[in-house]
């Protein structure tokens, strides 16, 4: 992987699945060393094309370290725990030919699995709606996922994308929410970063914990961006002078009427200003709409206090709030 790494090469998958856990740690590697991934099979020069491979390609491919091959399409797949592999790449291109199979988790705490799968896929800028589609299969078959799928829940990068809102509870018991946008960036726009924003509340404060998670290119880590983040009529400095790993991590307190303003205004803005004269990157600023999941919650003060879920009134607030066309489209300048 580090070799790889430095020559800014893509992976491609073509595997039928495996352990869930090690696929969640392979999509966090690939997410820290910002890679790319398809979905295709290789062959290796003096191998046949059919599946599987035979002895002799076998001896041939444990030969030597590299082979000249060719890329297949056409009859690859990602199945199964695949797909959570996949997903954590930082651009992701799947080809028409190529197929996504997807199934249930087996295990004796299936829904805490599935619960820790929707916050991996949020913050790696997937819908959580994938889990549930896969919940749906049972774990012996498998169902295929559709070119609209793969868009709806944003599994292949391209252009902008934004999740719905995810509620979960944390392991100290506080409320959260958590929400990502993915964008294009670099000088051609063909490498996708991803920010993450979260909202938590719990019985020891009587505020909201707003929590921001913003990955970085290697030239915009060496001179990081002012981040300045509005959120209802409020402005606060993001700005992390020396990032950790290419990220930006920060955290701060909203009292309620600030998140009620976000709320009633439609979105949290992040904006962030480079220095001209070190980097050629423009200024941007992106939107994370409260439109679903929190247009549809109100504060509750008491609720709060008692760390209890009811912390928002809730009028209409599903499992897993799928968004609107209008929500999803997420915005940047």
């Amino acid at each position: 992987m580090a070799v790889s790494a430095k020559r800014d090469l893509p992976i491609f998958f073509n595997s039928d699945g495996g352990l869930l856990r090690e696929a969640v740690q392979i999509g966090s590697i690939l997410r820290e060393n910002r890679m790319t991934v398809g979905v295709a099979r290789t062959v290796a020069e003096g191998c046949h094309r059919g599946s599987p491979l035979d002895d002799a390609c076998r001896r041939l491919m444990q030969s030597k370290r590299e082979h000249k091959a060719r890329l297949y399409f056409g009859g690859a797949r990602c199945a199964s725990a695949c797909v959570y592999a996949m997903v954590g790449a930082s651009t992701r291109h799947v080809d028409p030919g190529a197929k996504l199979p997807i199934n249930s988790n087996t295990g004796r705490e299936i829904e805490k699995t599935n619960n820790s799968l929707r916050r991996y896929v949020v913050a790696m800028g997937v819908d959580p709606g994938l889990v549930d589609a896969a919940a749906k299969i049972p774990s012996r078959s498998s169902r295929e996922l559709s070119r609209g799928e793969m868009e709806r829940f944003g599994i292949e990068t391209r252009g902008l994308y934004e999740t719905p809102w995810f509620a979960y509870h944390g392991p100290a018991g506080e409320f959260l929410l958590l929400k990502s946008v993915t964008y294009p960036t670099g000088d051609t726009a063909d490498e996708y970063r991803t920010r993450t924003v979260g909202l938590a509340c719990s019985r020891s404060s009587t505020n909201i914990r707003f929590m921001y998670h913003q990955e970085l290119t290697a030239k915009e880590s060496r001179t990081p961006p002012m981040i300045r983040a509005k959120i209802g009529d409020s402005l606060i400095d993001l700005t992390t002078l020396n990032p950790q790993k290419d990220l930006v991590e920060r955290s701060f307190d909203l009292e309620p009427r600030q998140l009620q303003s976000a709320i009633e205004t439609g979105s949290f803005e992040i904006a962030e200003m480079f220095d001209q004269s070190m980097i050629k990157t423009p200024s941007r600023v992106v939107r994370f709409s409260t439109l679903g999941r929190l247009t549809s919650l109100r504060w509750n003060q008491n609720a709060h206090q008692r760390g209890d879920p009811q912390v928002f009134r809730r009028l209409h607030l599903p499992q897993i709030n799928h968004p609107s066309s209008a929500e999803r489209k997420a915005t940047v300048f």
